[in-house]
């Protein structure tokens, strides 16, 4: 018996698979991966169920990619023009006036995106979940390859953007960084650790608000048991 036929667009079977509702996934990618077993493609089958399934996140990322696809675009540009202009800023060949427009540009195209995730996701858009998103986003518009990929809405992971975010990855001059720039790393630093406090509290107020109620329902079947140990007493 002849071999079956090799699934024709792989590229293709991946879009179509990371813009499936996130529950449809796991099922999509194991048939994806058994049609490639069959057509003898046991390579690429065992690489697609690999794949794990995108967090809420992620998957909202490649969402938006496909929903709105001019932001998105707009976000890309605005991150690799602030990459750009921060290069030749710590390389003395941009103002500082230069790199706080490419940053303003780029924290406007990212406001712009998350006003529609907001929309999009209503009760899902918690302040956590959003500021994983910022984090996601924002990394993956100043980094080439995460760039391609958040544009065909084909994220994998959750990034995250810490600090100066692309100006990590920009040789500093041999001189060494100004008093402007160190001052500027700090406060995007503060900004950074000040946004992760603000995650960390709401989920440990929720979490605090998840045990309060535990204990309540607790404490209410202990005195429905005692109730009904009482009336099954009498009646003996």
């Amino acid at each position: 018996m002849p071999p079956l036929a090799a699934v024709p667009d792989l590229d293709r079977e991946l879009d179509e698979l990371y813009g499936l509702p996130l529950e449809e996934f796991t099922k999509a990618r194991n048939d994806l991966a058994s049609r490639l077993r069959k057509a003898h493609q046991s390579e690429a089958a065992a690489e697609v169920l690999s794949l794990r399934k995108p967090t809420l996140v992620v998957w909202a990322a490649n969402r938006l990619a496909r929903t709105e696809p001019q932001l998105v675009s707009a976000l890309v540009e605005a991150g690799g023009r602030l990459r750009e202009v921060q290069q030749r800023a710590l390389a003395g060949e941009e103002p500082a006036s230069q790199v706080d427009d490419a940053a303003t540009a780029e924290r406007d195209a990212v406001r712009a995106v998350l006003v529609v995730a907001r929309t999009e996701l209503d009760r899902r858009a918690t302040p956590s979940f959003l500021d994983r998103l910022t984090q996601t986003l924002r990394a993956a518009a100043v980094e080439p390859e995460s760039a391609l990929l958040l544009l065909r809405g084909r994220l994998t992971e959750e990034l995250e953007a810490v600090g100066f975010g692309p100006l990590e990855a920009v040789a500093r001059p041999q001189t060494g960084p100004s008093e402007d720039e160190l001052r500027e790393a700090a406060r995007e630093r503060v900004a950074a650790l000040r946004a992760e406090a603000r995650r960390l509290d709401a989920e440990a107020r929720a979490a605090e608000r998840d045990a309060e109620e535990r204990r309540r329902q607790a404490e209410a079947a202990a005195a429905e048991l005692a109730e009904a140990e009482r009336d099954l007493d009498a009646r003996r």
